[in-house]
């Protein structure tokens, strides 16, 4: 497994004397908290508006790591918080997010990737809308070799460089 990099240390840790925590893209400098349960404490305070009123075990924290050319969400589990933190560089991004699961299992992404619109289902005239018709009674379709001799084709070919030919 590919080791991460841009987000951890290699060398020996000196622990970052300031991180950013981020939380529904609001922004604060924080101090490292020391342990996960003082961690829960300055979320709560400094995203007051969002987390005051949510139960502890169900707000997580997590960093975004770098694993070959894959960008992932990593949640930093209570056991693992002191040396979690101790790695960041100064500044590094840390995500404070309410879990779905109170267990942590899952972890919801901090940001979801875009929706895209559905295709409308377009009928052309002589088509009939209905699912019911199987697909052998259909017309078949006329192909290009076999529209190019028709006298109608040859008079209103098109080419892709503007106008008619």
């Amino acid at each position: 497994m590919a080791q991460p990099y841009n987000i951890y240390r290699s060398g020996p840790t000196v622990p970052a004397d300031i991180v950013t925590y981020r939380h529904n893209e609001k922004l604060v400098y924080v101090k490292p908290a020391e342990t996960y349960e003082l961690a829960l404490d300055m979320a709560q305070k400094e995203f007051a508006e969002d987390l005051a009123k949510i139960p502890r075990e169900k707000i997580g924290f997590s960093v975004t790591s770098t694993f070959g050319a894959e960008k992932r969400h990593v949640r930093i589990s209570e056991s693992a918080w002191a040396s979690a933190i101790a790695r960041l560089l100064r500044g590094e991004i840390v995500d404070v997010y309410i879990r779905e699961d109170p267990t942590g299992k899952e972890i919801p992404p901090p940001t979801l990737p875009p929706r895209y619109l559905e295709i409308p289902k377009v009928t052309f005239p002589g088509e009939s809308s209905s699912k019911g018709k199987s697909p052998t009674s259909r017309q078949p379709r006329s192909t290009p070799t076999s529209r190019a001799g028709s006298p109608s084709h040859r008079e209103h070919r098109r080419s892709w460089f503007g106008g008619a030919r």
